[in-house]
């Protein structure tokens, strides 16, 4: 394969044929190991190693978009690589929906640059990268922060000084900090459980009680409790609430084809209202002596 046709594929899409990718993949050792100044080069997919700094999972559902997406449109901007340095096998930087849409879809290259960089770049730039991303929930910026301060030997005010976030930021979302091991892969299988500005009380919760924290973060899931109603069930020890008073009711009652009354209940406020001024006398009194009823019998059940 001459230069001349190899840059021609180089200049290409990811969208080629089987023949060219394979040939534009043969040349990739003469890449080297550092920069190529921006210029995008055929890689095999194969070939592509995750990076171990992700703190959050792929969004399948992008995945698929992308992928229809790129069945008609070439790749709109190549993935990022780098070279790591124990065993120079190339790892993912940036661009994981990319090549997810392309595996997807059955390529076998995709176009890519390389960067040179350590370990220490790279954990900082997938993490950063991704940090004020809207798919990033909270607890996956906790991550991403809790292994640059394994890591690095970081305080809260270097961590936000780095990632160039303000301190108080940076303490709420390590308030998930001390979270019991079990609880923290639970609340990791289902990130945007719990939010920053609830960890600190979640973490004491679950401290108490790491069973009736996995429970909540499961109802939060299926969608039974919200994030509020799933802390206030584990305040009270797993148990629900009594309800003393029923709220929105209303009813009509009817005469025939005709609205008699209307009724409606409002926490402790009862309202009739009826179709006429005599029905509102006739029932006046049948009311009361219902209401005198009632009292009494209430009162007897006190006494006892």
């Amino acid at each position: 394969m001459n230069i001349a046709n190899n840059r021609q594929i180089i200049k290409r899409s990811g969208l080629v044929t089987r023949q060219d990718s394979d040939a534009a993949a043969a040349n990739l050792p003469r890449i080297g190991d550092g920069n190529t100044g921006g210029k995008p080069f055929l890689v095999p997919i194969a070939l592509i190693h995750e990076s171990p700094y992700q703190s959050y999972p792929i969004n399948p559902k992008k995945v698929e978009d992308l992928a229809e997406n790129l069945k008609k449109n070439p790749l709109s901007s190549p993935i990022v690589l780098r070279r790591r340095r124990n065993d120079g096998e190339l790892e993912l930087i940036a661009g994981r929906h990319r090549l997810a849409a392309y595996r997807l879809l059955d390529r076998l290259e995709i176009e890519a640059t390389l960067r040179s960089l350590d370990d220490d770049e790279a954990e900082r730039l997938v993490f950063y990268d991704n940090l004020l991303g809207p798919e990033l929930t909270d607890f996956q910026k906790y991550l991403g922060f809790a292994q640059r301060k394994k890591s690095k030997g970081l305080n809260q005010e270097k961590l936000a000084e780095e990632a160039g976030v303000s301190q108080g930021t940076v303490s709420r979302i390590m308030s998930f900090d001390g979270l019991p091991e079990s609880v923290m892969a639970e609340l990791a299988r289902v990130p945007n459980a719990i939010g920053m500005n609830s960890a600190s009380e979640f973490v004491a919760l679950a401290k108490n009680n790491e069973a009736l924290a996995i429970q909540a973060i499961k109802a939060i899931e299926a969608g039974s409790m919200n994030q509020k109603s799933a802390m206030e069930w584990m305040k009270n020890g797993g148990k629900e609430k009594e309800k003393v008073t029923r709220n929105g009711i209303n009813s009509v009652i009817k005469s025939g084809k005709k609205n008699y009354a209307k009724m409606a209940l409002s926490s402790n406020r009862m309202t009739i209202v009826f179709s006429d001024d005599k029905s509102a006398m006739d029932n006046w009194k049948k009311i009361e002596e219902m209401l005198k009823e009632t009292s009494e019998q209430a009162k007897k059940e006190n006494a006892d």
